[in-house]
């Protein structure tokens, strides 16, 4: 092999590698993956491509209602919309602030829920396992049930919704 064609290698390897140290580690519990959404959404805040983070840490069930979301918008638009283009630029956000040390969680199963306290209040957080891995599992009404002026419609679309 040449030498080029090795420092080429040398330098795809090294970036492959560095690429992947920069991606989180996926989250192994129910809190992890509740922190790693939050992450996201402030991520997403400042910079709309890390919306698909968002949408990759939902539940089969919110990622299917968002999926629907942007089959509509894009027959009525015209243009190609992907799920996670659903979250509005700059709009998606937390209801509550998410402290770790203020969090607890209950495990049944395949299901768990992770009550977060912060600024903001209190919010449980329901979550799947699914495929081995725990997703956020909010749910997503769908459009014909959303009417002008309902908290769903600003692009927090249910984020952390507050505990009763």
């Amino acid at each position: 092999m040449a030498a080029s064609a090795r420092v080429g290698w040398a330098l795809a390897l090294a970036l492959a590698l560095t690429l992947g140290a920069c991606r989180d580690p996926p989250p192994r519990t129910p809190k992890d993956t509740v922190l790693a959404f939050a992450r996201a959404v402030e991520a997403a805040r400042q910079n709309p491509e890390h919306r698909r983070r968002v949408y990759e840490l939902l539940s089969q069930r919110g990622k299917d209602s968002l999926t629907e979301r942007a089959q509509l918008a894009s027959q009525v638009s015209g243009w190609l919309q992907q799920p996670w283009e659903m979250f509005a630029p700059g709009r998606i956000r937390l209801r509550v602030s998410v402290d770790p040390s203020g969090m607890t969680a209950r495990v049944d199963g395949a299901r768990a829920w992770v009550t977060v306290r912060g600024a903001g209040g209190m919010a449980e957080v329901p979550l799947v396992r699914e495929d081995g891995a725990w997703r956020i599992d909010l749910a997503v009404p769908p459009m014909a049930q959303l009417r002008p002026g309902d908290q769903s419609t600003d692009g927090g679309v249910g984020v952390l919704p507050r505990a009763p």
